[in-house]
Protein backbone atom coordinates (compact mmCIF):
# COMPACT_ATOMS: atom_id res chain seq x y z
CA UNK A 1 0.00 0.00 0.00
CA UNK A 2 0.92 3.56 -0.79
CA UNK A 3 0.37 6.94 1.16
CA UNK A 4 -2.24 7.68 -1.25
CA UNK A 5 -4.44 4.41 -0.40
CA UNK A 6 -4.60 5.46 2.92
CA UNK A 7 -4.01 9.89 2.92
CA UNK A 8 -7.13 11.88 4.12
CA UNK A 9 -7.78 14.26 1.33
CA UNK A 10 -10.74 16.49 2.95
CA UNK A 11 -8.20 19.05 4.98
CA UNK A 12 -9.06 21.43 7.68
CA UNK A 13 -6.30 23.99 6.82
CA UNK A 14 -5.64 27.38 9.09
CA UNK A 15 -4.45 30.46 8.88
CA UNK A 16 -1.28 31.48 10.61
CA UNK A 17 -3.14 34.63 12.11
CA UNK A 18 -5.80 32.74 13.50
CA UNK A 19 -6.06 32.98 17.27
CA UNK A 20 -5.17 30.21 19.44
CA UNK A 21 -8.26 30.19 20.97
CA UNK A 22 -10.40 29.48 18.18
CA UNK A 23 -8.13 27.09 16.95
CA UNK A 24 -8.70 24.93 19.93
CA UNK A 25 -12.18 25.41 19.43
CA UNK A 26 -12.19 23.95 15.72
CA UNK A 27 -9.95 21.21 16.40
CA UNK A 28 -12.72 19.95 19.14
CA UNK A 29 -15.36 20.54 16.73
CA UNK A 30 -13.73 18.79 13.70
CA UNK A 31 -12.38 15.88 15.67
CA UNK A 32 -8.78 16.26 15.00
CA UNK A 33 -5.89 16.95 17.01
CA UNK A 34 -3.80 18.65 14.57
CA UNK A 35 -4.28 20.70 11.10
CA UNK A 36 -1.64 22.36 8.13
CA UNK A 37 -1.34 26.15 8.14
CA UNK A 38 -1.56 27.18 5.12
CA UNK A 39 -0.80 30.95 3.79
CA UNK A 40 -1.23 32.62 -0.18
CA UNK A 41 -1.65 28.78 -0.87
CA UNK A 42 1.48 27.38 0.38
CA UNK A 43 1.67 24.97 3.26
CA UNK A 44 3.86 27.37 5.67
CA UNK A 45 3.62 24.77 9.17
CA UNK A 46 1.65 22.27 10.85
CA UNK A 47 -0.30 22.87 14.08
CA UNK A 48 -1.62 20.30 16.34
CA UNK A 49 -3.37 20.60 20.23
CA UNK A 50 -0.26 19.62 21.83
CA UNK A 51 1.40 22.56 20.47
CA UNK A 52 -1.40 24.70 22.20
CA UNK A 53 -0.84 23.23 25.33
CA UNK A 54 2.62 23.69 25.27
CA UNK A 55 2.03 27.43 24.26
CA UNK A 56 -0.25 27.66 27.62
CA UNK A 57 2.20 25.92 29.95
CA UNK A 58 5.11 28.39 28.77
CA UNK A 59 3.18 30.93 30.05
CA UNK A 60 1.63 29.58 33.31
CA UNK A 61 5.62 28.71 33.78
CA UNK A 62 6.75 32.40 32.79
CA UNK A 63 3.86 34.18 34.97
CA UNK A 64 4.32 31.44 37.43
CA UNK A 65 7.83 32.34 37.65
CA UNK A 66 7.22 36.29 38.18
CA UNK A 67 4.41 35.71 39.99
CA UNK A 68 6.97 33.95 43.01
CA UNK A 69 8.92 36.73 42.74
CA UNK A 70 7.51 39.49 43.28
CA UNK A 71 5.19 37.66 45.88
CA UNK A 72 8.05 37.36 48.42
CA UNK A 73 8.17 40.91 50.12
CA UNK A 74 4.38 40.45 50.38
CA UNK A 75 2.04 38.97 53.40
CA UNK A 76 0.52 35.45 52.03
CA UNK A 77 -2.51 36.25 53.81
CA UNK A 78 -2.80 39.46 52.53
CA UNK A 79 -1.66 41.18 49.51
CA UNK A 80 0.64 37.80 48.53
CA UNK A 81 -3.27 36.06 47.97
CA UNK A 82 -4.19 39.29 45.35
CA UNK A 83 -0.85 38.53 43.97
CA UNK A 84 -1.56 34.93 43.23
CA UNK A 85 -4.95 35.83 41.24
CA UNK A 86 -3.67 37.67 38.78
CA UNK A 87 -1.49 34.77 37.66
CA UNK A 88 -3.99 32.74 36.09
CA UNK A 89 -5.67 35.91 35.07
CA UNK A 90 -2.24 37.10 32.85
CA UNK A 91 -1.93 33.44 31.69
CA UNK A 92 -5.50 34.18 29.88
CA UNK A 93 -4.78 37.50 28.82
CA UNK A 94 -1.33 36.59 27.01
CA UNK A 95 -3.23 33.24 25.24
CA UNK A 96 -6.10 35.48 24.20
CA UNK A 97 -3.23 37.48 22.18
CA UNK A 98 -1.46 34.02 20.81
CA UNK A 99 -1.99 33.36 17.10
CA UNK A 100 -1.58 30.25 15.31
CA UNK A 101 1.66 31.27 14.05
CA UNK A 102 3.53 31.58 17.49
CA UNK A 103 2.84 27.99 18.33
CA UNK A 104 3.29 26.18 14.94
CA UNK A 105 6.05 23.88 13.76
CA UNK A 106 7.63 25.62 10.84
CA UNK A 107 9.68 22.62 9.98
CA UNK A 108 6.90 20.52 8.14
CA UNK A 109 7.50 16.89 6.67
CA UNK A 110 5.78 16.11 3.11
CA UNK A 111 5.92 12.85 1.61
CA UNK A 112 4.63 11.80 -1.88
CA UNK A 113 1.68 10.18 -2.15
CA UNK A 114 3.33 7.34 -3.86
CA UNK A 115 5.50 6.84 -0.74
CA UNK A 116 5.06 3.31 1.08
CA UNK A 117 3.57 3.25 4.39
CA UNK A 118 6.36 1.98 5.96
CA UNK A 119 8.56 5.14 4.67
CA UNK A 120 5.38 7.02 6.48
CA UNK A 121 5.59 5.10 9.57
CA UNK A 122 9.29 5.76 9.48
CA UNK A 123 9.81 8.78 9.42
CA UNK A 124 7.03 9.53 11.91
CA UNK A 125 8.98 7.48 14.32
CA UNK A 126 12.24 9.13 13.25
CA UNK A 127 10.92 12.77 13.77
CA UNK A 128 8.64 12.16 16.80
CA UNK A 129 5.49 13.59 14.87
CA UNK A 130 2.32 12.07 14.67
CA UNK A 131 0.86 13.33 10.89
CA UNK A 132 2.56 14.57 7.77
CA UNK A 133 2.05 16.32 5.05
CA UNK A 134 0.79 14.35 1.19
CA UNK A 135 2.45 16.93 -1.55
CA UNK A 136 1.77 15.96 -4.95
CA UNK A 137 2.97 18.78 -7.82
CA UNK A 138 3.91 20.99 -4.86
CA UNK A 139 0.36 21.49 -3.85
CA UNK A 140 -1.02 19.76 -0.12
CA UNK A 141 -2.84 16.71 -1.69
CA UNK A 142 -3.57 15.32 1.90
CA UNK A 143 -2.76 13.95 5.11
CA UNK A 144 -1.42 10.27 6.97
CA UNK A 145 -1.55 10.46 10.36
CA UNK A 146 -0.19 7.50 12.87
CA UNK A 147 -3.91 7.40 13.62
CA UNK A 148 -4.91 6.41 10.10
CA UNK A 149 -1.93 4.01 10.31
CA UNK A 150 -2.76 2.54 13.50
CA UNK A 151 -6.00 2.30 12.21
CA UNK A 152 -5.13 0.10 9.03
CA UNK A 153 -3.42 -2.37 11.17
CA UNK A 154 -6.36 -2.79 13.39
CA UNK A 155 -8.61 -3.40 10.75
CA UNK A 156 -6.72 -6.03 9.18
CA UNK A 157 -6.06 -4.42 5.74
CA UNK A 158 -2.43 -4.70 6.93
CA UNK A 159 -1.19 -7.50 5.89
CA UNK A 160 2.27 -9.03 7.56
CA UNK A 161 5.17 -10.40 5.59
CA UNK A 162 5.64 -13.92 7.06
CA UNK A 163 9.43 -14.33 7.72
CA UNK A 164 12.17 -15.47 10.01
CA UNK A 165 11.87 -14.19 13.61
Amino acid sequence: MRVADLMQRELVTVGPELPLHELQELLLRERVSGVPVVEGGKVVGVVSRSDVVRQLEVARSQFASIGAFYLEPFDVETEGEDQRMQVPEAVAARFERLRVRDAMARAVIFLPPGASLTEAARLMVERRVHRLLVLEGGRLAGLVSALDLVGLVASGRLVERSGGA
